[in-house]
């Protein structure tokens, strides 16, 4: 498992739209993505609704774990993942 972190930048935070936009990455990741805040539950990124449970805000870091050894693949997705989370 390769775990990496990013700091959200977006203003609304992990909202509504952002959630959707980085479930919809996740869905079709080759490998399970689990998200999370520091020192809370994973929850699993291709999901809006368990996205939306974690009240990410502008300036907070999440954790994002990919069942993967790949280092390649884990930074492809990971690029993706962020683009949606960063302004």
């Amino acid at each position: 498992m390769i775990e990496r972190e990013c700091v959200i930048t977006v203003k609304v935070g992990l909202h509504a739209r952002p959630a959707n936009e980085f479930a919809a990455v996740a869905k079709a990741a080759p490998c399970e993505v689990l998200v999370g805040k520091p020192g809370q539950p994973l929850v699993k990124g291709n999901s809006p609704l368990r996205l939306l449970t974690l009240k990410a805000h502008e300036g907070d870091t999440l954790l994002i774990h990919f069942d993967t050894d790949d280092q390649n693949l884990a930074a492809d997705i990971y690029s993706k993942l962020v683009a949606t989370i960063t302004e």
